[in-house]
């Protein structure tokens, strides 16, 4: 049976807020602050920042690992996505925003207060 790719995102998102370990309530203010954050300071500074930050590391490797299953990055996507083309970079960054607001959503509902 084939997806669409918004059905890949959702069931991606489900699958990883269920198997979150860390601070929950966190988890799911730091996912609902991502779309934000990405339209003000771009893909790449937000990478780096949820990336520098402990508590919302969780955040970006849920990204890490969705950029990685749609084959925009092999390993790490601050370190790849610095070196990418203009045009690779907005594909990614449209992305991205697109699996963050799956997963602002999926929090709503998944995690609770």
């Amino acid at each position: 049976m084939r997806k669409t790719v918004e059905q890949e995102r959702a069931s991606f998102c489900i699958e990883r807020v269920k198997n979150i370990t860390s601070d929950r309530k966190k988890y799911k203010s730091y996912a609902r602050d991502l779309p934000s954050f990405i339209v003000s300071n771009g893909l790449i500074p937000t990478l780096a920042f949820y990336k520098s930050k402990e508590d919302r590391k969780p955040v970006y490797d849920t990204v890490n690992q969705w950029l990685k299953k749609r084959n925009f990055i092999q390993r790490d996507a601050l370190d790849e996505l610095v070196n990418v083309d203009f045009q690779t970079l907005r594909l990614a960054t449209a992305e991205v925003l697109a699996i963050s607001n799956w997963l602002k959503r999926i929090v709503e509902v998944e995690i609770e207060e």
